[in-house]
């Protein structure tokens, strides 16, 4: 069974950049996958970088699956 924890803090942004962890980019308004995700290469109070690509926060929802 999959759930998936959001990002929403900084600090959850520092500890999936740390650990390198698999991160799934959802587009807010169209409630759908962007991109194939990947880890957290940069992140701001604005925008995170993924896999090369600048994803603004506010459009954006960041989740990651955990396995229970």
């Amino acid at each position: 069974m999959n759930t998936y924890k959001e990002l929403i803090s900084n600090e959850e942004f520092f500890a999936a950049a740390l650990f390198q962890i698999y991160v799934f980019v959802i587009d807010v308004l169209e409630d759908s996958p962007v991109g194939n995700g990947g880890a957290v290469e940069k992140y701001t109070d604005f925008s995170v970088w993924i896999d090369g690509e600048c994803y603004p926060r506010h459009t954006h929802t960041f989740k990651v699956a955990a396995v229970l």
